[in-house]
């Protein structure tokens, strides 16, 4: 007979099948919800749906969907990944290629364990496991112990099939991206030829000896920028800034209120109100806005406090006393002030002297010009960490990454919490205070252990990004994209460890619990036994992701709400209409690959343990890449369902973000964690195997799989050290392809005659001619988009020589002036006071009123309808507008 503790296992087996089973249905059924709404809707909300069929240049435009029912999944299938290349640059592209990266992986993956490995779990392996539970590692009886050789032949079989898969994607990635960085558009763009370093020594804190510095380079130093103490100038301009911003929101307010009392006084026939004192109210508004209604606010911190003034009042008072202090001083620049820091942007004549600076070891001092940043673009460089010395540099890193461990620790007990929510079957058989749980319906139960862990667990995760980006930032990384980098290995290892490892074991755990009180003796034996059983969770994780995610990331339903709800509560300037009509939606790189390598880390995991998984890794990932493949605006969860239709029509990645795809080594790495726990958990449960006769059994299993992990760490040792310093930097053996495609640049001692871009000495014009007729006839490379900072800044009057634009300079590229990687305060100015224009024509006297006070103020473009709604019809005043492009 069998006992009661065998009856509970079977029936924890049933329920955590029926929770299964339930996940999946319901997957299934909100992703067949949300696609069909996305049929019906993708045409109608271009502006959601498929922003990059018009919002962009006509040379970045894509189709946009087909109107038939289903035409337009063949179409995203059809399309080439490399339009994601032309369309959206490298990092998007990249990352499409890792999402088919583990098709190639879990494909065969699929069919192979689905062949062998379920049949030997399940048939005839005299286990005493139900449900799923049967086609797990832990389902082979004591008696039948010799199936253990198919998990060995298995795991060593596709271990090698993942190492070769990761050495071609090194191999092809090294090459796509030198391509990528000699490509003709992109070594003509500033950014491909600009190289930050910080800790520079005071000798060299001054043009002449920074260019003498350089001037052993090829080509030397173009121009030289550094950074500075500038004290008080960032609060002064970011005070003016804030001016400028409420007196845009005041006046479009009062214009907003004087239009719906016309409107009002229109509807009911009344009067317009006299002015009880034209001396005193010369704006005719004033008549509609009695002066208790005008906009006010208090001086003190966030409002709440402190004299209350007119809002508009103030802010052009602020606007021209901070715009005088910030010229008084601007004129002490050039005195000693405000000295210069330590760190130095440097702009080279050639790409290949960048590179060449960026690996020298440049001074002979310890942790000076240590650090070196390439492919800098203005928008990346992130000031204030400029002033960070490289002995604070050292000391935040180890504090950031010691109070990351802490957080990592700290959240593990919150997921152990949703780990063992996931069990709750086995928690209830055991509890006597929480029996009741059983006591439930299948299906209540079902979403208890199915749909609700996975939901608690996006939850948990949600804020800590926010945190993790704040720690990379305090370390003192001076650029954007490299707290992305940096955020990317911090969040995959908060992923791995409480995201997997925790919820596994505390899964595992409260599923050991029945057994391990009657006999605590074996509870070494019984974990490695019952942690097989935490794949369930882990299926139906798969299942609430991939089937619902997927979908969920086509529909956009957040999108679509919070883009009309921001319209109706945000939208109440004509700039913030503007910026919710023409910006895109960006990804971010550095929740969403962990996000996605942890699905990998699972899948690997758990590949020989519970094959099952395999078969709904696969489907995950395909889904995945379908979606992004089109839309690549989205972010994190949102984005992880479809990737080749983002990127296509929906997400936009700006060039200040893109790293010439260096998340995707990364995301490699990444698959080597995924191997290595694999390999360490089927070592483990090797080792902890026992026969009939209560011995160890699979002695021989276990120790191959230590030989298989040697041979993996390696492997991955040798293709680390091989590959990593091609990772970031061209070798000079590519020098000879980049002088044939690069313009060419003048030299000094005459315009006449052009000089080689790599040697700096004189070359004849039909090389010249030769190399750009070779440059057409080989390169396939598609030029990637300009960067948005090269048309914003003022042109500046530099020197004599400096009057013709340089060959080497792209169009746009002239204006990447002397101020460009200076800090804003030093040079720039405030956005122009943008107002709508009223039916009544009200704006008018703002407008003059704003302008005698000094301000800069425009009305272009920008209109108030008679309910007082905002709507614009080209940029803001001062910016470039394409009238090609759609809003």
């Amino acid at each position: 007979m069998a006992s009661a503790q065998d009856l509970n296992g079977a029936s924890t087996s049933t329920l955590q099948t029926q929770t299964f089973i339930t996940a999946l249905v319901t997957g299934c059924a909100v992703a067949g919800a949300e696609l069909g709404i996305f049929i019906l809707l993708k045409n109608r909300f271009r502006q959601i749906y498929s922003p990059r069929a018009y919002r962009v240049s006509s040379e970045k435009r894509v189709d946009p969907l087909p109107h038939s029912l289903l035409g337009w999944i063949p179409y995203v299938i059809r399309t080439p990944a490399r339009t994601i290349l032309e369309r959206n640059g490298l990092d998007a592209y990249v990352f499409v290629r890792f999402l088919f990266l583990m098709l190639e992986i879990f494909f065969p993956f699929w069919v192979v364990t689905w062949i062998i490995l379920l049949p030997v779990d399940a048939v005839g392996s005299r286990g005493t496991h139900n449900g799923l539970e049967r086609f797990t590692f832990g389902n082979v009886g004591e008696s039948e112990q010799p199936r253990y050789a198919a998990h060995l032949i298995l795991a060593w079989f596709l271990t090698f099939w993942v190492l070769y898969l990761i050495k071609r994607e090194y191999a092809r990635f090294i090459v796509l991206r030198q391509d990528f960085l000699m490509s003709k558009e992109h070594t003509r763009l500033a950014q491909s030829r600009t190289v930050l370093v910080t800790g520079v020594p005071k000798e060299y804190l001054n043009q002449d000896a920074m260019h003498r510095f350089c001037s052993v380079l090829p080509g030397g130093a173009k121009r030289v920028w550094f950074a500075r103490d500038l004290k008080k100038m960032p609060d002064l301009f970011e005070r003016r800034a804030k001016a400028a911003s409420k007196l845009e929101s005041a006046e479009t307010k009062i214009l907003k209120l004087a239009t719906k009392r016309i409107a009002k006084d229109r509807k009911n026939n009344s009067p317009p109100p006299q002015d009880q004192d034209p001396e005193a109210n010369k704006a005719a508004v004033m008549r509609y806005v009695p002066q208790k209604k005008r906009p006010t606010h208090k001086l003190g911190k966030f409002g709440l406090y402190g004299e209350k003034v007119d809002t508009i009042e103030w802010a052009r008072e602020e606007i021209t006393k901070t715009t005088e202090e910030l010229e008084s001083e601007r004129r002490l620049l050039d005195g000693d002030k405000y000295p210069y820091d330590s760190a130095v942007f440097v702009q080279f004549h050639t790409q290949m002297a960048a590179h060449m600076f960026a690996q020298c070891l440049n001074h002979h001092a310890p942790l000076r010009m240590s650090s070196r940043y390439l492919e800098v673009g203005v928008d990346d460089v992130i000031f204030s960490n400029l002033n960070v010395n490289p002995y604070q540099q050292r000391l935040r890193y180890f504090i950031s990454w010691a109070a990351t461990i802490g957080l990592i620790i700290t959240w593990s007990f919150p997921v152990a919490f949703v780990g063992a929510i996931s069990n709750v079957s086995s928690l209830c058989a055991t509890v006597s205070w929480l029996r009741w749980l059983c006591t439930l319906p299948v299906p209540v139960n079902g979403i208890i252990q199915g749909a609700l862990p996975p939901a608690a667990l996006a939850v948990l995760f949600m804020l800590l990004p926010i945190v993790l980006r704040l720690l990379a930032r305090f370390e003192g990384i001076p650029l954007r994209t490299g707290i992305e980098l940096s955020l990317t290995t911090r969040y995959f290892c908060f992923m791995v460890i409480n995201g997997f490892l925790i919820v596994t074991l505390s899964s595992g755990l409260i599923a050991a619990i029945p057994k391990i009180t009657q006999n605590p003796s074996s509870a070494v034996t019984l974990l490695a036994t019952q942690l097989p059983a935490a794949s369930t969770f882990f299926l139906t994780y798969f299942v609430t992701v991939s089937f619902s995610g997927a979908a969920g990331a086509l529909l956009q339903i957040a999108t679509l709400v919070l883009y009309y709800v921001k319209l109706v509560l945000l939208g109440t300037t004509p700039r913030s209409v503007w910026n919710l009509k023409s910006s895109f939606q960006t990804v971010a790189w550095g929740t969403l690959y962990p996000s996605m390598t942890l699905l990998t880390v699972i899948g690997l995991t758990y590949s020989i343990i519970a094959p099952l998984i395999c078969g709904f890794a696969c489907v995950a990932f395909a889904l995945f890449w379908f979606a992004y493949k089109v839309c690549l605006t989205r972010a994190e969860w949102c984005c992880l369902a479809s990737n080749k239709y983002l990127f296509l029509l929906v997400i936009d990645t700006p060039p200040a973000t893109e790293t010439g795809g260096l998340h995707y080594p990364k995301a490699l790495t990444h698959i080597f964690v995924g191997l290595y726990i694999e390999q360490l958990c089927l070592c483990g449960l090797f080792f902890l195997a026992q026969n009939s006769n209560g011995k160890q059994s699979a002695i021989p299993e276990g120790a191959l799989m230590v030989v298989l992990i040697v041979i993996t760490a390696i492997f991955q040792i040798i293709l680390r050290s091989g590959y990593k310093p091609l990772i970031t930097y061209l070798p000079l053996s590519v020098a000879q392809r980049m002088t044939d495609r690069a313009p060419v640049p003048y030299s000094d001692s005459g315009r006449d005659a052009p000089v080689d871009s790599i040697t700096n000495s004189p070359r004849s014009f039909s090389s010249q001619q030769q190399g750009d007729q070779k440059e057409k006839d080989e390169s396939t490379f598609p030029p990637p988009r300009r960067s948005a900072d090269e048309h914003n800044i003022p042109l500046r009057a530099e020197d004599s020589r400096g009057a013709e634009t340089d060959r080497m300079t792209a169009d746009g590229d002239e204006h990447l002036d002397q101020n460009a990687f200076d800090h804003p305060a030093t040079y720039q100015g405030y956005d122009t006071i943008w107002l709508p224009q009223d039916p009544a024509g009200l704006y008018r006297d703002e407008v003059e009123a704003t302008q005698a006070a000094g301000v800069d103020v425009s009305s272009e473009g920008a209109t108030m309808s008679e309910k007082g709604k905002v709507d614009v019809s080209r940029a803001p005043p001062g910016e470039e507008w394409d009238p090609s492009q759609g809003i």
